[in-house]
């Protein structure tokens, strides 16, 4: 299975279980994600230039964020896109929302957090103020 982006002009063997999300942060290519995966966003849609047949279908998660309208334009969540054949990947809007190539992530900047694992969610609701959320979860039930 190969994954391209244009207009980079990459391509890439993909594993299938990992999210296009996941390959393009590997490989260094910018795709906006403010809660850095966890489907909570919708920054990082992208556009499926080719291969929309060898992704699986949005699941409800993915769908009461970017709605019915990717069966029109073709765009889905790279967090939520798994391959399963070959696929084309335009990241053309994506890199317009980038200044020189930087990778920021908003919801990361403002946490002072490094990676989505040291961010917290409670019922897919990002927790911001976390300082005591440890706490709360580890406390143990009497």
């Amino acid at each position: 299975m190969k994954l391209k982006f244009i207009p980079q002009n990459i391509e890439v063997d993909i594993d299938s279980n990992k999210t296009v999300l996941e390959v393009s942060n590997e490989l260094g290519l910018n795709i906006q994600s403010s809660c850095n995966g966890m489907c909570n966003c919708g920054d990082c849609r992208v556009f499926i230039k080719e291969g929309a047949e060898n992704v699986l279908q949005p699941s409800n998660k993915e769908l009461k964020l970017i709605g019915q309208g990717h069966y029109l334009d073709q765009r889905r969540l790279s967090c939520q896109l798994y391959c399963f054949g070959n696929v084309v990947i335009d990241l053309s809007e994506q890199e317009k929302r980038f200044h020189h190539g930087k990778f920021s992530s908003e919801f990361l900047k403002k946490t002072k957090k490094r990676s989505k694992e040291e961010a917290y969610s409670k019922g897919d609701i990002l927790i911001k103020e976390d300082v005591d959320i440890k706490k709360t979860f580890s406390k143990k039930e009497p």
